[in-house]
């Protein structure tokens, strides 16, 4: 884009993404948004923003409903383009979720879809707001094998190889779903038999979840979904699972939350007390009231304002999102992060474990650099795992003191 500000902190391209992306904006807003969009932005920022945090549906759709007589005209036609292809996107994939669903049910094979539409539905109440790009279906672990076969039998094929499924105890294994792709490969989706892996397991039990569903209209037909408590929770532990290195995840939970007229908050935070996550749940609403000024009425509002722990993740989070440019979380400070959200003793441990495996993985699986560097025959592959381990101390603990050495040996001697 050529309209842009040569302005280098974007505070006000960050207010003007924040304000837009919620269907309903406060009066007090309205007023923010047009004196911003009065100056100079840069709206390439903007736009590398949005779509790497997944609001550009719904900021695109407020800045055109609202405030279009604001717009630059390139920018106007960028917008309007953007809109209509999310919003064909949206309805392609819809489409073949119906599908989906009636070919189950055809086959009395219970699921239940979440996130994607069914997600845009409910928390915006219009399927064109909310990006999402593949269909999450979850069904109970008896049917996986009867529903990867259904799958395929339809024009799915799986993007990984389904060889752990002979093993008899495959269904307590790390994994939590399988993945396909369409004959035409404009469908992806993601089909588990759990919400979440095991090192930061979504704590559900199975059997009490198909016992609370929730029913919602999607295009016409009556779709079986999570309840809003569940929901909510499993959201807040989806965002704290992968560092909230997504704007749209705090804005589902802003729009979920305010799409449901009654809900019982003490029975939402002693749920997921029980389930060892009322630490998650608090960020995932502290974040909902840093952005958007939501505050709820949950027994432990007061704790959660004066956490100096939340405060600082909220701080950092907020830091990563808005950066010019995206911002990764190293495994490091994923796990200590994650750590500090861990509430039960089981649960540490389960953490615990996952690092130092993912660690012993990178320390021992070889790469490119290592055969390229040693060129072992194929009969001496085994001798990476130990030859790899040898170069990463020589590379990264040997190597940095000896130059430290020679850099203070080069330094000049200080003379009296």
């Amino acid at each position: 884009m050529s309209v842009q500000s040569n302005h280098s902190n974007s505070a006000l391209e960050s207010q003007l993404i924040i304000a837009c992306a919620q269907t309903t904006i406060p009066a007090r807003q309205i007023k923010q948004i047009d004196n911003i969009l009065r100056q100079q932005l840069d709206w390439n920022y903007i736009f590398k923003v949005i779509e790497r945090n997944a609001v550009t549906p719904i900021f695109v759709w407020n800045l055109l409903r609202h405030f279009n007589q604001l717009l630059p005209e390139e920018v106007k036609k960028t917008l309007n383009r953007e809109f209509q292809e999310h919003t064909r996107h949206n309805m392609f994939l819809t489409r073949k979720l119906i599908e989906i669903i009636g070919f189950f049910n055809s086959n009395d094979i219970p699921i239940l879809p979440f996130k994607g539409p069914l997600l845009a539905n409910q928390a915006y109440g219009n399927l064109a707001l909310r990006r999402f790009g593949d269909l999450d279906i979850l069904l109970p672990p008896k049917y996986l094998e009867t529903g990867i076969k259904l799958l395929m039998t339809n024009g799915y094929t799986p993007t990984s190889g389904l060889n752990w499924l002979s093993k008899t105890n495959w269904h307590t294994s790390h994994k939590k779903d399988v993945g396909f792709i369409s004959a035409d490969k404009n469908v992806l989706l993601e089909l588990h038999w759990k919400l979440s892996g095991s090192h930061f397991a979504v704590p559900f039990e199975m059997s009490r979840l198909w016992q609370k569903l929730e029913t919602v209209n999607l295009a016409g037909i009556k779709v079986n979904t999570l309840s809003f408590n569940d929901l909510l929770i499993y959201l807040c532990l989806h965002g704290a699972k992968h560092s909230w290195e997504r704007f749209g995840w705090i804005c589902d939970i802003n729009e979920l939350i305010r799409s449901e007229k009654d809900i019982d908050w003490n029975l939402v935070n002693a749920e997921a007390k029980r389930l060892g996550c009322e630490n998650t749940l608090a960020l995932g609403l502290y974040l909902v009231h840093e952005f958007f000024g939501l505050k709820v009425p949950v027994p432990n509002w007061q704790k959660i304002e004066n956490d100096l722990t939340l405060r600082e993740i909220v701080t950092d989070i907020r830091a990563r999102l808005f950066a010019p440019e995206m911002v990764s979380v190293v495994i490091g400070d994923r796990y200590l992060y994650q750590l500090k959200l861990k509430e039960k003793f089981w649960d540490r441990w389960k953490l615990h474990l996952h690092y130092i495996l993912w660690y012993l993985k990178i320390i021992f699986t070889p790469n490119e650099t290592d055969k390229n560097l040693f060129q072992l025959p194929r009969w001496l592959g085994p001798l990476y795992l130990i030859m790899r381990p040898l170069r990463l101390f020589y590379t990264y603990v040997i190597m940095p003191n000896k130059i430290e050495k020679s850099l203070k040996s080069d330094l000049p001697r200080k003379t009296n």
